[in-house]
């Protein structure tokens, strides 16, 4: 591969994975597809209204035509430039790519135009209808992670606590099955057609389990009632776990990263600081900079420190 071909593939790696405002084409990128994905979205909102959906029907099928275009040349740029993904140097160029495709962003880039290619090639017996296809590519919504710092920041909480989440879960299904399988013993026959199996009785566990409580089922037997009043206590502290989890973990990412933010823009002042003080040194005259290196040598100061001194007493 070319030197130039592969600085173009580094400089699209950056303008579609790592925006910045200091770059202006990265910027408008980023922006561009933002408003895509915004403009898709309010599109399929306003086709889901029966009345718009039949008055702009050829509309529609324009609009969706050319943003899904847009968003099939995205996918293919971004399986373009993620062999240039840093942080996996033993890694060729198609382990690469195929991490991409597989990740969850690759999965909701696929998505955003996949449902609407698959109508436009598969007979329209086996996909009649575009406004369910649509819906299904919704998913595109997930993009906008990629510009907002908030939805950033939610994706990491599940990255770095997914395998806590999946315990909470665990524990969730497990006591959403025990309170399915009390509910049916005490109240089957009282109500056969609400509790009348264990499946059917899981509707009422999963509710009450998370705290929502619809009322549309409710325990009548006095065993029924005392069950569900425990199992009611235990759904509190089953329902908090998660939300405990996400909770904690996104105030200590926001520090983190105030923190970074506090690191960059000391390191930015102390690296200006260095280069102003070489900038003095070179100005100096042989006999000061003879001075400041006496003073650095002898008495042990620091560049800055041994200028200071020299200028203070050359006044």
């Amino acid at each position: 591969m070319s030197v130039e071909q592969t600085s173009a593939r580094q400089r699209w790696y950056k303008y579609l994975n790592e925006p910045s405002v200091e770059d202006k084409v990265s910027l408008v990128i980023a922006l561009s597809i933002a408003t895509v994905i915004l403009l898709n979205i309010g599109e399929i909102l306003i086709g889901s209204i029966p009345k718009y959906a039949i008055a702009l029907e050829e509309w529609f099928l324009v609009s969706s035509s050319i943003l899904v275009s847009l968003f099939v040349i995205e996918y293919l740029l971004r399986i373009w430039v993620s062999a240039e993904k840093p942080h996996a140097s033993n890694a060729s160029d198609w382990s690469r790519r195929r991490d991409y495709i597989l990740s969850p962003m690759g999965i909701v880039d696929l998505l955003s135009f996949l449902p609407f290619l698959l109508w436009w090639l598969l007979p329209e017996a086996w996909l009649s209808d575009l406004r369910m296809l649509k819906l299904i590519a919704m998913a595109r919504i997930f993009k906008l992670t990629r510009y907002s710092a908030p939805l950033g920041l939610l994706t990491r909480v599940y990255e770095e606590n997914k395998h806590t989440l999946l315990a909470a879960l665990m524990v969730m299904m497990i006591l959403m099955f025990m309170a399915s399988t009390g509910m049916y013993i005490f109240e089957r026959h009282a109500q056969p057609e609400a509790f009348g199996s264990i499946p059917a009785s899981m509707w009422w566990a999963f509710v009450t389990l998370t705290t929502v409580g619809y009322g549309d089922v409710t325990p009548i037997t006095v065993a029924g009632k005392v069950f569900g009043a425990v199992v009611t206590v235990c759904g509190v502290g089953v329902a908090a776990m998660p939300a405990g989890i996400f909770a904690s973990s996104f105030v200590q990412l926001i520090k983190e990263q105030e923190r970074q933010k506090r690191l960059a823009l000391k390191a930015k002042h102390h690296e200006s600081y260095a280069e102003e003080i070489r900038q003095l040194h070179l100005e100096m005259t042989a006999s000061e900079k003879r001075e400041v290196d006496y003073l650095m040598e002898e008495l042990g100061l620091t560049l800055d420190q041994a200028i200071g001194v020299v200028s203070h007493f050359r006044r």
